[in-house]
């Protein structure tokens, strides 16, 4: 957990949000406000600044509870954008 300290230590006002992510694998998710979309193949995460599509195959939400949200199936790209007011 010192790794993450030391990341995310500069993170000004996003620290609450994060993503971890194995490529060609699932991903955890933390600071969740809500899902924007979901199929197997894209899943549209929202944080209050931002939202985060994640493409892949086979996506499932295993767990979705309290802001958490963990992924399984296989990541293939994860894009940043800004949040629309």
């Amino acid at each position: 957990m010192r790794l993450y300290e030391e990341i995310f230590k500069n993170a000004e006002g996003v620290a609450a949000s994060k993503c971890v992510f194995v490529p060609r694998g699932g991903g955890y998710f933390e600071g969740v406000k809500s899902v924007g979309e979901f199929s197997p193949e894209r899943v549209l995460v929202c944080f209050p600044k931002e939202q985060v599509l994640v493409e892949g195959e086979n996506l499932i939400i295993k767990k979705y509870c309290d802001g958490d949200l963990q992924l399984s199936g296989r990541i293939t790209s994860v894009r940043v954008e800004e949040r629309e007011p």
